[in-house]
């Protein structure tokens, strides 16, 4: 019995450590262990939930019962591997020319991350339910989005001049192959501004302002009971600002709409002084924006915005050549896909000249559901669909049920994460991102039918 309340312990620690370190996702552990990239994007977070899960597997019976029941849905994960197991057909029937072993190599590394985040978010759901204390999961995300401004307030001072010892350390934040690398500087009006853009050690801006989508609501959750949270929400609004993302952006304000619909649903009323607080965070967001990134970015942030309007934007173009290129590879092999992580083989037969000048060393779709469409065809968009309509009915189920103010909070807080997270989905298809699965396991551990709710 203490041996096994001693790993269950080392679990929970494990998957605490990974719940705070799952923005350090451009850090690649095989790379630096190996010097090869081994072609699995090994991240320190994957590491840390590996530990997590064989700890609650060997002492937690609970767990593994979970894996097998419908209270966390699991049955839909074994679904959803059943039919990327099926999209293999398009390996053969998409025409594409790619050698098998290429292809064939590729699409079990893609099944294999996929199942990965799959238990992220199991184990998420697990550890909220089993251990009943959203605090330490909370914090455990504050202390993720600390570190990440403190990068962040770094990586600003050394934009102009890095010194050599920040360029190591850029290094070794951006080691990981798997993750792509770049946007530091804010492109408007067709040229570099010279401001720099936060970007943590997500690599991408638009990764790290997901992040933040994800822990702030769950910020303002803490601010209901602590006003000193506040600070927190403060922080991560300046730094979900200070990416430039307008994607993340865009994600942001649906995670506040869903969050002040549900619960106007509920019959909570805001009063004034929480919407003085609500504006004075507000406020300190942008303060902190134009400390991190100048003055001016202030004004810029209209410009930005326009920018999606524009149709010679490169950044728009690449998604538009790339959306394009997955709607035809969709058309090519409807029912079952090109194969699940094969678009890349497939973009230079489906774009143009200018398409193929748009992209990385291997392109994305820029959409995820549109990427499930290309590459699992109408069998995978269904599922996905129909998982998505059964967590919402789910989520409205549990809420109509939920006791006490609290309850009602964490599941919304839980549902305007998923939101946010998911509908910034639209604009780009990097799925392998932990802190995705992370939220969707809180949601399903907050709508979850048990009588006892995480308090």
């Amino acid at each position: 019995m203490r041996l096994h309340h001693g790993i269950r312990e080392v679990g929970r620690w494990a998957f605490l450590s990974g719940v705070a370190g799952s923005a350090w996702i451009g850090v690649g552990v095989a790379q630096l262990l190996s010097g090869r990239d081994l072609g699995a994007g090994l991240q320190p977070s994957y590491v840390l939930f590996a530990i997590a899960v064989l700890a609650a597997l060997i002492s937690e019976p609970e767990f593994r019962r979970r894996l097998h029941g419908d209270d966390l849905m699991a049955r839909w994960w074994w679904l959803g591997l059943g039919t990327l197991l099926v999209s293999g057909l398009g390996l053969w029937s998409s025409g594409a020319g790619i050698p098998l072993d290429l292809a064939g190599a590729r699409f079990l590394r893609q099944i294999l991350q996929w199942g990965i985040m799959a238990a992220i978010a199991l184990l998420t759901a697990h550890r909220l339910l089993a251990d009943a204390r959203p605090d330490r999961f909370v914090i455990a995300l504050a202390v993720g989005i600390v570190l990440q401004g403190v990068y962040a307030t770094v990586g600003v001072w050394q934009f102009s001049e890095p010194s050599s010892w920040f360029t190591s350390l850029e290094r070794l934040a951006t080691s990981n192959p798997a993750i792509l690398s770049g946007s530091e500087e804010l492109y408007l009006g067709h040229a570099f501004t010279g401001i720099p853009r936060v970007r943590g050690t997500a690599c991408e801006p638009l990764y790290l302002g997901n992040l933040l989508i994800g822990a702030i609501p769950f910020f303002v959750l803490q601010a209901g009971r602590n006003r000193r949270w506040l600070l927190l929400v403060a922080l991560g609004l300046g730094l979900l600002l200070a990416t430039w993302s307008r994607g993340a952006w865009l994600g942001g304000i649906m995670a506040g709409i869903v969050a002040a619909a549900l619960l106007w649903r509920q019959g909570y009323r805001p009063g004034r002084r929480l919407l003085l607080a609500l504006a004075a965070v507000v406020a300190s967001g942008l303060a902190l924006m134009s400390l991190l990134a100048g003055p001016e970015s202030i004004s810029l942030l209209i410009d930005r915005l326009r920018q999606s309007l524009v149709r010679e934007d490169w950044s728009n173009l690449t998604r538009l050549y790339s959306m394009e290129a997955a709607w035809l590879a969709f058309r090519t092999s409807p029912w079952w896909g090109i194969g699940w992580g094969q678009f890349g083989f497939h973009f230079p037969l489906l774009t143009t000249p200018a398409g193929l000048q748009s992209q990385f060393d291997w392109p994305v779709v820029n959409n995820l559901p549109l990427q499930i469409l290309a590459e699992s065809g109408l069998i995978g968009f269904g599922v996905f669909c129909t998982t998505a309509w059964l967590l919402t009915i789910r989520t409205f189920r549990r809420l109509r049920n939920a006791g006490g103010l609290f309850p009602s909070f964490w599941l919304v807080a839980a549902a305007a994460a998923v939101a946010g997270q998911w509908f910034q989905l639209l604009t780009f298809s990097q799925y392998n991102l932990p802190h995705i699965w992370i939220g969707l396991g809180a949601l399903l551990a907050a709508s979850a039918p048990d009588p006892e709710v995480p308090r």
